[in-house]
């Protein structure tokens, strides 16, 4: 008697069990918003231009926290790989052949396939939303790249020039070297000096030496080198405007639904925005560094900047003079 009495039981215990997972009365609140909004699950990768753990992902985290609470915990956004698996210049390809899901990258690394691209670094986030820019740029990205444009991830981060001379005027730096990138060359060349191409580890020695009489680079760039003890002059103002991005595979984006693509969309705005808040704080604390090391800062005023913009945008109308047309009147330049 005793035996059966527990077979009973045991059996009355399982098939509570069993009845309560049917009839969700046991979910949790994740598990209930999920059967509510009726989205499949999804998992998604970056890959990224850059190592992970690098600066360039300080809002990867909140990002992916972000998109998962938007799309009750539909979407997980997780890192996948960084250069060491898809080169950076390859990532535009990569898009291509439907490789990779979500990317991270410079605009710049995509100018093989989108040549008007040149001229993204001479836009801002901000104006690009205001005016449909962004729009614009994604009908592009889908077409050309396969992959659908979400934002920016470092508005706000501008180039400087720092030389080991002392400059007081635009004429100061004609028949110099300076080093620089394809990013800054147009700002190299509006002033009429000589682009020299050489990695970050070279640059220090290289001015030190007076190999080279100038560096066209990022704020961060000049303090992580340690620039500030063979400098003499900082650059002022910034130009041009990183345009690195992120962007989501057409394969991947047409799996989800409207509130998946919102949660993404929304928390890209968010890294966009955020990403100017950090820059600007940045910048003002990186130019107190350099200031601290004994560099003098010259601001050259609006013929500067001018100088570098029409420079770059001719660069941007030889490679594409319809995109660049678009990008500008979009950019209200």
């Amino acid at each position: 008697m005793k035996k059966t009495l527990i077979i009973i039981l045991t059996l009355l215990l399982s098939f509570t069990l069993v009845a309560c997972g049917s009839s969700g009365s046991s979910q949790t609140k994740e598990e209930s918003d999920k059967s509510a909004s009726g989205s499949k699950p999804i998992t998604i990768r970056l890959s990224g231009a850059f190592a992970e753990g690098t600066d360039h992902y300080y809002y990867f985290e909140t990002f992916c926290k972000s998109v998962y609470e938007r799309s009750n915990g539909t979407v997980t956004v997780v890192w996948g790989h960084g250069p060491e698996a898809i080169p950076s210049n390859q990532l535009a390809e990569a898009m291509q052949n439907g490789m990779v899901e979500l990317v991270y990258t410079p605009l710049a690394y995509t100018v093989t396939v989108i040549p008007g691209f040149a001229g993204m670094k001479l836009t801002d986030a901000a104006t690009m939303r205001a005016s449909g820019g962004v729009d614009y740029v994604n009908s592009i990205t889908t077409d050309k790249l396969k992959a659908h444009y979400l934002g920016r991830t470092q508005d706000g981060s501008y180039f400087v020039l720092g030389m080991n001379k002392e400059v007081d005027s635009l004429d100061d730096f004609k028949g110099l070297s300076i080093r620089g990138t394809s990013a800054t060359k147009p700002l190299i060349s509006s002033l009429g000096a000589e682009m020299v191409t050489m990695g970050w580890a070279d640059v220090y020695q290289a001015l030190e030496k007076n190999v080279v009489q100038g560096a066209g680079g990022t704020l961060k760039d000049f303090v992580d080198n340690d620039l500030g003890r063979v400098l003499k002059t900082l650059v002022l103002p910034g130009v041009y405007n990183s345009d690195s991005s992120l962007l989501i595979a057409n394969h991947v984006w047409d799996k989800l639904d409207d509130v998946q693509k919102d949660a993404i969309i929304q928390s890209a705005i968010d890294w966009e925005k955020d990403s100017l808040r950090k820059n600007q704080a940045d910048n003002e604390k990186n130019i107190a560094t350099l200031k601290e090391a004994g560099v003098k800062v010259v601001d050259l005023g609006e013929e500067y900047k001018k100088a570098a913009y029409e420079a770059a945008w001719k660069e941007a109308e030889k490679a594409d003079a319809e995109v660049a047309a678009k990008l500008r009147s979009y950019a209200g330049m």
